[in-house]
């Protein structure tokens, strides 16, 4: 019996240093959430592919993780897509990337369920830092908490906690009004000056910048994916059927997407066009040829390839009393939005003129005359002012 008993007490010292080493080691050094506005609009793709690569650029052995938010303010409205881990970058961009944004704003049901997060013994926290960066889009919060309230319920939240957590907020694309009421709730939650971007590059820039953590920012943050679009590594991810393939014109946009120029041989073509994208950590091949559709390559990254594709129109909608249609490329949410608007601005009589004049902000709509066509038989259009994306009320005419 006694040796039984020493055994016994073997086995448990055993398990307690086994359980013990486990607690020491396996904890990460550094724990990043990545905080996404899904509430409905047009740019999102923007945002998911910013984080995306700002997940890429940080250490492997950090943990990440990726809550969404947004939504009805009087139901669930935030989730958790990606729990924390470590090694799990690839998974927190394919995530990003599927989302479907819906709804409204509603950042403060993110933060706090984010502070939440934390509050659990496992997964582990980071031992050095604990951050959540935040990426807002539009109104900071549409649910009509007060700046006080908003400070009241974060200090609640993280005090239950029992974590010191830095919030990082980015606003991309925001008007003036809503870049101040993320600034207050920036302050609410005893964080830096929000961080402004008005361009996909600037938000992938920024994206890294206030992901990184400040100790690891000059040995940690990663060569660009662009760096390594060099005509070598193209030529191993897409290999035609020819003795020899030579890339050439190389251009790298958003660490991304390349476009690449390319010539054969035996000759396929003067000069053949290469699309690729950097997917699971390497470049992988899309499209060729010598005219391109647009894909799902967004469009102001074929602008500043300062190339020309070939965008499907997409129908957004079409009922027996609307038919709304996407030309260009400005997304079935923005294109909806718009042309409600517009219909509802003509129902209410603001609609100048027979060419039924009339903008809102860079939307510029009208019913214009063209050419062979009875008046009766053109549909009305709205134009973004910005990049000239043209969405159309009515059958497709082009």
């Amino acid at each position: 019996m006694k040796r039984w008993m020493l055994v016994a007490a073997a086995v448990v010292v055993l398990l307690g240093l086994v359980t013990g080493g486990l607690w020491v080691f396996l904890p990460p050094d550094h724990r990043t959430t990545f905080l996404v506005d899904a509430s409905e609009s047009s740019d999102f793709r923007e945002v998911a592919d910013a984080v995306g690569s700002a997940a890429s650029n940080m250490s492997g052995d950090d943990s990440l993780a990726l809550r969404r938010f947004g939504g009805s303010c009087d139901s669930a409205n935030t989730s958790e897509l990606v729990s924390p881990g470590t090694g799990q970058a690839a998974k927190i961009a394919d995530a990003a990337r599927s989302i479907t944004p819906s709804g409204k704003a509603t950042l403060l049901s993110g933060i706090l369920a984010a502070i939440d997060d934390f509050a659990r013994t496992y997964p582990f926290r980071g031992d050095k830092t604990n951050r959540v960066v935040v990426v807002a889009r539009g109104e900071a919060d549409a649910c009509g908490k007060s700046a006080d309230e908003v400070r009241a319920i974060i200090k609640e939240h993280t005090l239950r906690a029992g974590v010191k957590l830095d919030f990082r907020f980015v606003g991309h694309r925001l008007t003036p009004e809503q870049a101040k009421a993320l600034t207050e709730i920036a302050a609410a939650a005893d964080a830096q000056q929000p961080r402004l971007t008005k361009t996909s590059d600037e938000l992938v820039t920024t994206m890294k910048e206030v992901s990184v953590p400040a100790d690891l920012v000059a040995k940690e943050i990663k060569t660009s994916s662009c760096d390594s679009a060099t005509p070598e590594a193209l030529a191993a991810a897409h290999k035609l059927e020819t003795d020899r393939i030579r890339y050439f014109d190389v251009k790298c946009q958003q660490d991304r997407y390349v476009l690449a120029l390319a010539n054969t041989e035996p000759k396929l073509s003067d000069d053949l066009i290469i699309v690729f994208e950097y997917k699971s950590d390497a470049w992988r091949y899309v499209v060729s040829g010598t005219d391109l559709p647009c894909g799902d390559v967004p469009k102001d990254v074929w602008k500043a390839w300062n190339f020309p594709c070939n965008f499907e129109p997409v129908v957004c909608r079409d009922t027996q009393d609307s038919k709304v249609i996407d030309l260009d490329g400005a997304g079935c949410p923005a294109a909806l939005d718009i042309a409600d608007r517009y219909k509802a601005a003509i129902e209410a009589g603001q609609a100048e003129g027979q060419g039924l004049f009339w903008q809102s902000g860079d939307w510029s709509c009208s019913w214009p005359y063209e050419n062979g066509y009875a008046h009766s038989q053109v549909p009305q259009k709205c134009v973004r002012t910005t990049d000239k994306l043209v969405v159309q009320l009515g059958d497709y005419q082009r």
